[in-house]
């Protein structure tokens, strides 16, 4: 398993030459799908950051597999630590139920390099439609808004990117 993600965002143009300067690292661009805007060039190597301004994440567990080539989801959450202590055995749980929803192809639990107390989940689907089915039902109940919204502190977030191929 990798031990850290990193991130970074900008233009497409900026993104891509990172890219091609970086061919053996594993890097992923992505879109932001719904209402949100810009780039993001994922780096999913566990190796040490290459970005000028990255955003580190810190894998605390893996489950599925590594198919970057559709879409991605974040859910991230800075609960209470009760509530964190919960939150962390409700994931444990969703990651190891062999029922998973349709078209969830891997799932990591991650903490913010720089808050410990941060909790986010990154799911990879094959499509926008199969998260958004996955949303809209019952099996994220444990990471759904309302479990959070009373919580002023907590600061939900979720936003999702869909895969994007440059051009060669």
């Amino acid at each position: 398993m990798i031990s850290q993600i990193s991130v970074t965002f900008g233009s497409q143009a900026i993104l891509e030459q990172i890219m091609h300067k970086y061919p053996e690292r594993n890097l992923a661009l992505f879109s932001a799908a719904g209402n949100a805007h810009g780039m993001q060039l994922v780096d999913y190597s566990g190796l040490d950051s290459i970005f000028t301004s990255p955003v580190v994440y810190r894998v605390n567990a893996h489950a599925g597999t590594d198919d970057w080539t559709h879409y991605i989801d974040y859910i991230e959450v800075n609960p209470g630590k009760d509530q964190r202590q919960v939150l962390d055995a409700q994931i444990t749980n969703f990651m190891s139920n062999p029922d998973t929803p349709k078209g969830l192809t891997g799932v990591y639990y991650l903490t913010a390099a720089d808050n410990s107390d941060s909790r986010i989940l990154l799911t990879l689907w094959n499509d926008h439609y199969d998260c958004l089915q996955w949303e809209d039902g019952t099996q994220n109940a444990f990471i759904a808004y309302d479990n959070f919204k009373n919580d002023p502190g907590a600061d939900y977030h979720e936003v999702g990117y869909q895969r994007f191929q440059p051009k060669a």
